[in-house]
């Protein structure tokens, strides 16, 4: 697996990876509402983050991806 095109080292979150563990900055992909697209920059998976922000939705379009 690669890094995703979208990634950009000027927008990052500051969560550690729910897959690998890894502490570092992972890399905001796209949001909508208050959830977060992001990539872990260690084991590169992807997946949507509910930042517990306003209402509580998944978006029903989107999916994790490894």
């Amino acid at each position: 697996m690669m890094l995703d095109s979208q990634a950009d080292i000027g927008r990052r979150v500051w969560l550690p990876c729910r897959y690998c563990g890894d502490n570092t900055a992972l890399y905001l992909l796209d949001s909508d509402v208050n959830m977060v697209w992001v990539q872990c920059g260690n084991c590169l998976r992807r997946w949507w983050h509910d930042t517990g922000v306003g209402h509580g939705r998944r978006p029903e379009h989107l999916f994790d991806v490894a």
